[in-house]
């Protein structure tokens, strides 16, 4: 379990380290923001001094409907003594690092968040279960010869 914080602004903080390939980790202050479907996003002029490396264009979805395109990179994230490598929106402006969603399913995390007692956790998130498939059966000759009954499929 990590705990994050809370700003005076009541948004939730959580202390992570960034790196690029060849660059020590640095400690960095990340908003939890769970509206953002992403790994990272960062000021573009705070990826410099982390050596990350661009790879890319991505075009982002606004809240409000708005489409633009936004550089990416390759950056090393390090939680909970855990590893993982994603890809960093890069922002034109701001000063904020954003964590998202998917910073939390590559790391297997679920969020706790309790604004009342001013707390804000990490937890390891369980393992879904899958559902149990049945197995394929091959229909004999006969069962051929009439139409099979409708059945309903599951996506």
């Amino acid at each position: 379990m990590a705990t994050g914080y809370f700003d005076s602004n009541g948004d939730p903080w959580l202390e992570i380290e960034i790196s690029g390939p060849f660059s020590n980790p640095s400690k960095t202050q990340c908003l939890i923001d769970t509206g953002f479907t992403g790994f990272l996003s960062m000021p573009f002029l705070s990826a410099f001094p982390l050596g990350l490396i661009l790879t890319g264009t991505m075009n982002i979805v606004f809240a409000n409907g708005d489409i633009q395109p936004r550089l990416t990179c390759l950056g090393k994230a390090i939680f909970d003594g855990q590893t993982n490598v994603g890809v960093i929106v890069l922002e034109p402006q701001g000063n904020q690092v954003l964590l998202g969603m998917n910073f939390l399913r590559k790391f297997g995390m679920r969020l706790n968040v309790d604004p009342g007692e001013s707390t804000v956790e990490l937890l390891p998130s369980p393992i879904p279960t899958l559902p149990i498939q049945q197995p394929l059966v091959q229909p004999n000759m006969q069962e051929l010869s009439t139409p099979p009954a409708p059945t309903e499929q599951q996506h």
